[in-house]
């Protein structure tokens, strides 16, 4: 197994699922980066990334010759993302307004923090939380997100996934509700939905990739990660690469208005994507020339499971004028 990037955002099971990976892999073989003055912060972190100027390959190092199996912090994703790569980066997330309320519930307890959820939620760093932590980055690309509200399942398809075999813990349980324990008005319920369209927007594509993710391993299916970034009237094209290990391009059928077109391999080279450490050294795009007329629904399937992408069909959009 390769050494995988945990990205803990707050209050989204995560400490559940490192201690559940501490038992399964053993504490000696995680790294934790929860900040230099953070006790939690292991001394080869600090060694590498504190104590001097940061030399984040020659910690690569170190891990590999070290055999860990785990990075994990409350940190951005593009800290570790360079050396340790997309493919094995893990995250949960959770439903934003659940997620924010038990932080703002966690900072009441324990930093005595006195101010109103509607100061709390307000503030530039709380703001689409999870999607600031995750950088932006095409949810279809990470090796594995799981989601709080389904825990196990997601545990089921991380030990699938990354062959590994961790238990079920459910730790560090505040158990805040919303309509009982804050009392939180109607009208900040509005007012953090505006302000945190992105991380709602993040919420629900996470929880529609799951559940077709959750579908592939329950017919024991082989999982690529896949993404139609052009529908246009002369071309469809995108990326695709299989989860694991497989380095076999992925062959994928692209159909518009539920019609077959062709076919075509993801095997093209994709600079832009190079900066996450895609399999196959980044040669996983794909294109097909096509005839189609705006307003066209096109979708793409992998060939070999019937896997869709995306998962409702696409319009096919007028190219923008040069």
């Amino acid at each position: 197994m390769n050494i995988l990037h945990f990205v803990h955002i707050p209050k989204t099971a995560g400490t559940s699922f490192r201690l559940a990976a501490e038992e399964a892999f053993s504490s000696s073989s995680i790294e934790y980066d929860y900040g230099a003055n953070s006790s939690e912060t292991t001394p080869l972190v600090k060694k590498e990334l504190y104590d001097a100027e940061p030399d984040f390959y020659d910690f690569s190092r170190c891990l590999t010759s070290s055999r860990k199996k785990m990075v994990c912090g409350h940190f951005n994703v593009n800290r570790f993302l360079p050396v340790l790569g997309i493919e094995d980066t893990v995250a949960f997330l959770r439903e934003p307004l659940q997620r924010m309320l038990s932080e703002y519930a966690h900072f009441l307890r324990h930093y005595g923090f006195k101010g109103s959820f509607y100061d709390f939620f307000s503030r530039p760093a709380m703001i689409n939380r999870q999607s600031r932590i995750l950088s932006k980055i095409d949810v279809e690309s990470f090796g594995f997100l799981g989601l709080t509200e389904k825990y196990e399942k997601s545990l089921e398809v991380f030990n699938k996934r990354y062959s590994s075999s961790l238990p079920v813990r459910n730790y560090n349980r505040g158990g805040i509700s919303l309509e009982k324990d804050l009392k939180v008005s109607d009208e900040h319920i509005s007012d953090f939905y505006a302000l945190n369209k992105r991380d709602v927007n993040l919420y629900s594509s996470a929880c529609v990739l799951f559940d077709s993710r959750y579908s592939a391993f329950q017919n024991n299916d082989t999982w690529a990660h896949a993404r139609l970034v052009e529908a246009k009237p002369g071309r469809v094209a995108g990326w695709a690469w299989w989860e694991g290990e497989r380095e076999d391009p992925v062959l994928i059928e692209v159909w518009a208005n539920d019609q077959y077109l062709g076919a075509a391999k993801a095997l093209e080279f994709r600079p832009a994507l190079c900066r996450l450490r895609p399999p196959r050294g980044g040669y996983v795009g794909f294109h097909l020339p096509v005839k189609l007329a705006v307003g066209d629904k096109v979708q793409c399937r992998v060939a070999s499971t019937g896997q869709c992408f995306p998962i409702n069909p696409r319009s096919v959009t007028k190219p923008e004028a040069k």
